[in-house]
């Protein structure tokens, strides 16, 4: 389970990514509060609530990861490229640049 959830939180470059551990975390505390309304509070499981609430989790993250994946150039370390347009990004009198 713990190599589970190093894969989940891996960034691809042997760092923790901090979308992914939000994410995570957040789903684990929905997950929890909705348990304990239900089971400690007596409360009454209410799947359009529950509904709205995973589809905004799921929404939410699948946009930061999204745009996480959109904004962060593969190769950090590398030549200076656009992550949107994949182009070098030099000087401005360079014959490359945008």
């Amino acid at each position: 389970m713990r190599n589970f959830i190093t894969q989940l939180l891996n960034d691809g470059h042997g760092q923790t990514d901090e979308q992914a551990l939000i994410s995570l975390l957040g789903a684990a505390v929905f997950f929890g509060l909705e348990i304990y309304s239900v089971v400690w509070h007596g409360q009454s499981f209410d799947a359009f609530g529950f509904g709205a609430g995973i589809g905004a989790l799921l929404g939410a993250t699948s946009a930061g990861f999204g745009l996480r994946a959109r904004w962060t150039p593969d190769a950090p370390d590398g030549q200076d490229i656009d992550p949107v347009t994949g182009r070098f990004i030099g000087e401005i009198n360079d014959r490359n640049s945008r």
